[in-house]
């Protein structure tokens, strides 16, 4: 009992003390918390802004590729003499997986550059066989897109031709994106065609390597209803 009376004599005390040292030191204490209230909303600021930045960044990438002679590539695709083959058959879980993997990535450039993501998404599937073609495994490269002199990027050998490298898919597809605004075609295409998939593909030059690509692209947008991306 009297151990308890000791403590709670003890407990008061300690109180007592430290409501005495608030008073006195009640400007101090309360300049050391707005101190640390303004660190703390410093470093929450510099990890939204490091978000921000790093998206700025990405941003960033359309610019710099935009320097780059995006019309020298006309002529290369589809006559560059590169070893593609026929688009191989394809599994029809591996097919529906592709698409639901670049399905919002080709709205997401439609919606920025204007091209139907039915086109930019069958462009991407045939280009690169449904994600199964070397330079889309081993380069993140879904539209065969080649070196050029102009091109400073990343590069590799794959298929006994140099291929442009990106670190993500996302990089290819506004690479290519970049690629298809430097095309003369692209703005009258644009206000003639609208989001019509057939006259997309009928009225587009040089996008592809693969042997008889209109009617693959079609094929494929038409068997998977790509056309239902297209819609805002």
């Amino acid at each position: 009992m009297l151990l308890y009376k000791s403590f709670c004599f003890t407990t008061i005390e300690h109180l007592v003390m430290l409501w005495k040292f608030f008073k006195t030191h009640w400007f101090s204490i309360a300049l050391i918390l707005i101190v640390l209230l303004a660190l703390v909303r410093k470093n929450l600021g510099n990890i939204i802004g490091g978000t921000k930045n790093s998206k700025a960044k990405a941003e960033k990438y359309t610019d710099l590729a935009a320097l780059h002679d995006t019309k020298s590539l006309l002529g290369i695709l589809g006559s560059s003499g590169l070893n593609a083959q026929a688009l191989p058959n394809i599994q029809e879980t591996d097919a529906i997986q592709f698409i639901k993997r670049f399905s919002k990535l080709a709205q997401a450039e439609q919606k920025k550059f204007g091209v139907p993501a039915s086109v930019m998404l069958s462009l991407a599937y045939v280009n690169s066989y449904a994600g199964s073609r070397t330079p889309a495994t081993q380069a993140n490269n879904f539209f065969a897109l080649p070196c050029t002199t102009q091109w400073d990027g990343a590069m590799t050998q794959l298929e006994g031709h140099c291929f442009r490298k990106y670190n993500t898919p996302w990089e290819s597809f506004r690479d290519f994106s970049i690629f298809l605004a430097g095309q003369d075609w692209l703005g009258p295409l644009r206000k003639s065609a609208g989001v019509d998939y057939k006259s997309w593909i009928n009225g587009m030059i040089g996008v592809s390597d693969v042997p008889n690509a209109r009617s693959e692209l079609l094929r494929v947008i038409e068997t998977y209803q790509l056309y239902q991306f297209d819609k805002p």
